[in-house]
C-alpha cells in the first residue's frame, strides 16, 4: 500500500505521535520506573542504595503529575555518573564472567568505545534494548515516506544501499562468559544467523551479509559494495554512516568508475587492481563473483552488464558535473548521512553529488554506544524527536557542564534556544550518566513547521521539543579558560572561507583539525585545513596557523 495514501490521524507515525510525543514526560517517567524496577537487584543498584528506592508512584492517588514523586526522589538521591563509575564492574563482566552487576537481563554484546580518552570502554548492551528499538525503525520508515512527494516513493522491487561494517562471528573478541565485544557498527555480525533482526537488516543490503563478512579488508569491503550498488540502475537510497565516509565513497566512484565498471561488465573481482594487488583469496572471489552475476543476471544479464558498464564511463566522466548520484540511480529517493553538528561542514559538498532532484537527509536515528536518544523529525530538518521510550532522559544547561554534580532538568523543562548535556539512564544499567554530548532544543513542534503531516488530534500540540547536535564536551581547546568548542571553530572558519570568497578566493572546506600548541612563548591555536576549489572541485590540502585572540 502507498504510505501515503493513509490520512495523517493514521499509520505507524501517527500513533507514536499521540501515544508517546504528545506525553512525552509521562512516558519517559515511566521508562525510568521500568528500569529500577528491573534492574533494582544488580550489584551497582544494590552497592548505590538506589534499589531501596520506590520506581514508580504518582505523587498522590489519581494525580496526572504521574511519576514525578520518584524522579524527584531519583534525581536527589542518585549522584550523576561518568563511565569510571562502571569500569570496574564492566571489567568483572568481561574478565570475570560476573553476571547482575549492572542490569538484571542477559547481556548479547559490549560496544567498546574509546570516547575521548585512550583508555577503552565497554558498554552493555542487552536484548530488552534491541526490542525497545525495534518497533521505531517502522516509525522512523513511516516519517520519511511522510516526508516525500507520493511520485518518488518506492516499489517493492527497488532496493537500498547502506555501506556496512561487519566480520565472521568467530573473529570477535569474546569476554570470559563468551559474550562478544565490538564497536556499534559490527553488532549485527555478531548476532546468530538465526536472529530475525539479523535477518531483517539483511534482506536490504545488495550484497549478501554473510558474504561482506568474510571480506576482512575494509578498502575491499568498500569497494566490493560499492560494485554491487553500482551494478544496478534502481536504488532508492544511498546511507553511509558518517559524511566522511560518505565523501570518501563519492571519491571511490569518481576515480576508480573504470575499475568498477570492469568488475560489472566481466562479473570478476580480478579486474580491480586493488583486489589483485592484495592476492585476494580466490574461493572468496569466486562467491562474490557468482553474488555478482545472480545480482545482475535479473536485469538482462551479459547484455545489461556491458550496458551498465558502458552507463556508469558515460556518467563518471562528465568531470565537475553535480549529481553524480542521481544521475548514476535516476530512482533514488533520498541520500542520508550524518550532517548535524560539526558534520554540517560536509552538506554543501555532498548535496553537490546528490544534485537538486534527491534529498540529502540526516542520520535517521541520533545513537551511540550507550543507546539510541532520537529519531529524525522529517527529511527537511537536521532536528530530532527525543525517545522516551529507549532511556530515561535528564538535561544539563550548557553553562552547568563543568560542575561535577550540577542541577538537571527534565523533557518537559528544556527551553528553545538553549544548550543541554545530555543524561541518561539506560536499561543496561547506566544510571544517571553523563554522555558528554551537547544538543540545541532548536524548538517546539508546531503545526506550520510543515516538516510531516501531523494527526488532528490533539489539537493543540503540547510542549514536544526537536533537538540537534552540537557538539561533544570531550572537544573543547582550552588555552586561557576560553572553553573554545567545535562549534566555535567551524563558525570561525566559516566566515574566514566567506571572507576569502569576498577576495576572489573560490574554496570550501572540505575537513580541518586543530590542537592548542602550549609550548609556544604565546600560546594559540594551530589549525590544519583541508580546502576545495569551489569551481574547479579539485582537493587540495593545506595547513593554516591560527592565533586565537588571547595569544
Amino acid at each position: 500500500m502507498d504510505p501515503k495514501s493513509d490520512a495523517s490521524d493514521n499509520g505507524l507515525f501517527a500513533s507514536f505521535y499521540q501515544n508517546v510525543l504528545c506525553n512525552a514526560q509521562k512516558v519517559n517517567n515511566e521508562t525510568l520506573g521500568k528500569i529500577l524496577q528491573k534492574n533494582h537487584s544488580a550489584a551497582f543498584f544494590m552497592d548505590r542504595s538506589i534499589s531501596l528506592m520506590n520506581s514508580h508512584q504518582p505523587t498522590s492517588p489519581g494525580s496526572t503529575n504521574e511519576g514525578y514523586a520518584s524522579v524527584d526522589k531519583f534525581r536527589e538521591k542518585v549522584s550523576l555518573t561518568t563511565y569510571d563509575d562502571y569500569r570496574d564492574y564492566t571489567e568483572r563482566m568481561i574478565y570475570n564472567g560476573e553476571k547482575n552487576l549492572m542490569t538484571s537481563d542477559p547481556i548479547i554484546y559490549f560496544n567498546t568505545s574509546s570516547g575521548t580518552t585512550a583508555k577503552m570502554k565497554y558498554i552493555p548492551m542487552t536484548a530488552s534494548m534491541l526490542g525497545d528499538f525495534a518497533p521505531l525503525v517502522h516509525v522512523s520508515k513511516d516519517i520519511v515516506w511522510k516526508s516525500l512527494p507520493s511520485s518518488t516513493l518506492p516499489s517493492r522491487a527497488q532496493l537500498l544501499f547502506e555501506m556496512r561494517n561487519g566480520k565472521k562471528v568467530e573473529m570477535f573478541g569474546r569476554s570470559k562468559n563468551n559474550i562478544p565485544m565490538g564497536p556499534l557498527t559490527h553488532f549485527i555480525s555478531s548476532l546468530p544467523s538465526t536472529s530475525e533482526y539479523r535477518r531483517i537488516v539483511s534482506t536490504l543490503t545488495l550484497l549478501p551479509y554473510d558474504l561482506m563478512e568474510e571480506i576482512n579488508d575494509s578498502q575491499i569491503s568498500t569497494f566490493v559494495q560499492l560494485v554491487f550498488a553500482m551494478a544496478v540502475p534502481d536504488i532508492n537510497s544511498y546511507t553511509v554512516a558518517f559524511s566522511p565516509a560518505f565523501i570518501h565513497t563519492i571519491k571511490i566512484i569518481e576515480n576508480d568508475f573504470e575499475e568498477i565498471s570492469l568488475c560489472i561488465s566481466s562479473c570478476n573481482f580480478n579486474a580491480s587492481s586493488l583486489i589483485r594487488k592484495k592476492n585476494y583469496d580466490p574461493k572468496l572471489l569466486d562467491k562474490l563473483n557468482d553474488a555478482l552475476n545472480e545480482i545482475t543476471i535479473e536485469y538482462g544479464g551479459d547484455q545489461y552488464r556491458n550496458e551498465r558498464a558502458s552507463y556508469i564511463r558515460q556518467e563518471c566522466q562528465k568531470k565537475n558535473a553535480p549529481g553524480i548520484l542521481h544521475r548514476l540511480w535516476p530512482s533514488l529517493t533520498y541520500v542520508s548521512t550524518t550532517t548535524g553538528g560539526t558534520f554540517a561542514m560536509h552538506k554543501e559538498e555532498i548535496q553537490f553529488y546528490c544534485g537538486e532532484k534527491v534529498p540529502l537527509i540526516n542520520a535517521v536515528f541520533y545513537a551511540a554506544s550507550e543507546g539510541i536518544f532520537g529519531m529524525l523529525a522529517s527529511i527537511h530538518t537536521d532536528e530530532y524527536f527525543l525517545l522516551p521510550t529507549t532511556v530515561f532522559f535528564e538535561f544539563i544547561k550548557e553553562e552547568d557542564v563543568h560542575q561535577a554534580q550540577p542541577k538537571t532538568l527534565l523533557i518537559s523543562e528544556i527551553e528553545p534556544g538553549n544548550r543541554y548535556e545530555l543524561v541518561c539512564t539506560t536499561s543496561p544499567g547506566l544510571v544517571r550518566y553523563r554522555l558528554g554530548d551537547i544538543v540545541n532544543c532548536t524548538r517546539f513542534l508546531s503545526r506550520s513547521d510543515d516538516l510531516v503531516s501531523l494527526p488532528s488530534e490533539p489539537k493543540e500540540i503540547p510542549r514536544i521539543p526537536l533537538i540537534s547536535m552540537a557538539y561533544r564536551v570531550g572537544s573543547l581547546l582550552d588555552v586561557f579558560g576560553e572553553k573554545t568548542s567545535e562549534q566555535h571553530v567551524l563558525n570561525a572558519l566559516q566566515l574566514t572561507i566567506c571572507q576569502w570568497k569576498h577576495q576572489g578566493i573560490p574554496v570550501d572546506i572540505i575537513n580541518y583539525t586543530t590542537y592548542a600548541k602550549l609550548d609556544a612563548s604565546s600560546a594559540y591555536y594551530v589549525i590544519f585545513l583541508e580546502l576545495i576549489e569551489r569551481e574547479k572541485k579539485r582537493s587540495s590540502s593545506r595547513s593554516a596557523t591560527s592565533r586565537s585572540k588571547y595569544g
